[in-house]
């Protein structure tokens, strides 16, 4: 890759990246600390698969990864959330 992976605040909450192969440009209502967080993660993530995948396929690999990651705090917050509730009742 030639362009850095850096992430430039154009203003206004409007910030441009680079992802993969592409660069991006959005604007977003997030504060740049939580968007830079999310957005560097999702680079390293990006980076770490082989470059002969598209843009597509990476894409989507991240967001499966993602979802994966996202289901697995779901089922140990409804677990934690269940052991809680069961404790409140046995008082």
């Amino acid at each position: 890759m030639d362009e850095a992976p850096e992430i430039r605040s154009l203003g206004e909450g409007k910030y441009s990246f680079l992802v993969g192969r592409q660069r991006y440009t959005l604007t977003t209502a997030l504060e740049e600390e939580c968007f830079v967080r999310i957005v560097s993660t999702i680079q390293e993530l990006v980076s770490s698969f082989p470059p002969s995948l598209s843009q597509d396929e990476r894409l989507f690999l991240a967001l499966m990864s993602f979802s994966h990651e996202l289901d697995d705090i779901k089922c140990k917050v409804d677990s934690i959330a269940e052991a809680l509730k069961e404790d409140g009742s046995n008082n």
